[in-house]
């Protein structure tokens, strides 16, 4: 089994707890795997201020994801090859360190862009995750049940987010939605982004 620490500016925590939470999803059926394979991946969500006092006893052999646009996180990025970029959004990795934040705020003039991507991207999980295989899930197995509410109440939030903010419209871009908020989007779309197509790299879990 492979072992994620998953290091995040405090402000970010949530994003780095949903992280957290698409990999520890009980969600494969037969060979189709999502996002990662189930029980091949178990993750540690820890703060900056986490890492820094534990950082003395980590091996170069852990993976570790950083989240955020912290002088910690900048430096750690500096030597890191960049693997994607959209709407200001960026995710890279170097051996077994990987980064996600965002750059720049997506501004009026793609917001609506950026809006539609993350829709599509959000019903692109939700159509692998579905309504979860429950016949597969059997009733006696309480773990297995009770992350796989916490991760539809995740997304459920998600795509409400997504929803509310789309039928504001950009008119209302100024008045309604705050820069913090917009920052907050792009990095719930982000972490769906690296999950889907990127985490399983990372982790070399392809070549296995």
């Amino acid at each position: 089994m492979k072992k994620l620490i998953i290091v995040c500016e405090e402000k970010y925590k949530i994003h780095a707890d949903f992280l957290s939470q698409l990999v520890s999803l009980q969600d494969d059926t037969g060979e189709n795997v999502r996002g990662v394979k189930d029980g091949e991946v178990a993750a540690l969500v820890w703060t900056e201020k986490e890492y820094e006092a534990n950082a003395p006893q980590i091996s170069s052999e852990q993976y570790i994801v950083f989240i955020g646009n912290s002088k910690l996180i900048k430096d750690k990025r500096t030597h890191m090859l960049k693997k994607w970029d959209k709407f200001g959004m960026n995710y890279g990795w170097l051996g077994k360190q990987a980064v996600l934040f965002v750059e720049e705020v997506v501004d009026i003039k793609e917001y609506n862009s950026f809006i539609e991507f993350a829709k599509s991207n959000n019903e692109n999980v939700e159509k692998k995750i579905e309504l979860l295989p429950t016949k597969d899930i059997k009733e006696n197995d309480e773990e297995n049940n009770n992350k796989s509410n916490i991760f539809l109440s995740s997304m459920k939030k998600v795509t409400n987010f997504y929803a509310n903010v789309a039928t504001v419209g950009v008119n209302k871009f100024n008045e309604l939605s705050k820069k913090k908020d917009i920052e907050n989007q792009e990095y719930t779309c982000l972490v769906l982004e690296f999950y889907l197509n990127a985490l399983s790299k990372f982790l070399n879990l392809e070549e296995e």
